[in-house]
């Protein structure tokens, strides 16, 4: 607990609120000009069309963003003979374990405003039909489990690389390959970790091409998909722990 308030007390100035408000207005301003741009018959659809495309959103720039999260919790390790003087105080696994926690926090606390937020915004625009309280707390536990992959990924780059452009080029190649994932068939898509925010979609979408309609339907995500996930997260925090514990100081 107390390397675990460490953290939080070093990021106090690292304006890690002001990066997760940007994350919540780019996806509430994507979100709302888009229902602007729909019509009656398409909001008709408004709880499925919410989740289908926060799922893409999450696709574009969470990547990006649990990326400059991960670099800035993990930048100030490098500067000096900060990492030096930690590891004298803890085992570098228990320091690693300590920056995961934070955050799985962090995260935890932005898909939980999230879902408040977006909630409000559905209940705001009178969808019809049931409000999904269910689906879209499930939706925000996928979200943060894909997230927290990522994460785990981007922390192992960020302790491991003192150059952070390292850890930022990954993420924004993150971003460019999860939007462009949900392109692919699934097999591919599983074959690459920012995929996983579309492949774990709980709204699917068909398209006719002769009316030019387009109807969405409530979908689960395949177990194998799901244990696939927890392959990756395992994959990525192995890996990054045993890098870390190992790096020269």
């Amino acid at each position: 607990m107390k390397l675990l308030r460490l953290e939080f007390f070093k990021c106090r100035r690292r304006k890690i609120l002001l990066v997760c408000a940007a994350v919540l207005a780019a996806e509430l301003l994507w979100l709302v000009t888009t229902f602007l741009r729909q019509d009656a018959e398409d909001l008709r659809q408004g709880w499925m069309l919410l989740l289908y495309n926060l799922a893409m959103v999450d696709a574009i720039i969470m990547p990006i963003s649990v990326a400059t999260i991960a670099s800035r919790n993990c930048e100030l390790e490098h500067k000096g003979t900060t990492l030096k003087l930690l590891e004298t105080m803890a085992a570098p696994g228990r320091l690693y374990g300590a920056k995961l926690t934070w955050g799985a926090l962090v995260l935890a606390a932005l898909l939980i405003i999230r879902w408040a937020l977006f909630m409000g915004v559905g209940i705001l625009w009178q969808f019809p039909g049931e409000v999904p309280w269910g689906r879209f707390g499930i939706f925000t536990l996928i979200s943060w489990a894909v997230s927290m992959m990522v994460y785990a990924l981007q922390q192992g780059l960020s302790l491991r690389f003192p150059n952070q452009a390292v850890a930022l080029v990954c993420g924004i190649s993150g971003s460019f390959l999860g939007i462009l994932s949900l392109l692919f068939p699934p097999a591919l898509t599983r074959c690459i970790p920012w995929g996983y925010y579309g492949l774990l979609s709980l709204v699917g979408m068909n398209w006719d091409p002769d009316t030019r309609f387009t109807w969405f339907y409530w979908e689960w995500p395949a177990p194998m998909d799901a244990a696939l996930l927890c392959l990756w997260a395992a994959l990525f925090l192995i890996v990054g722990r045993a890098l870390f514990v190992r790096k020269e100081v």
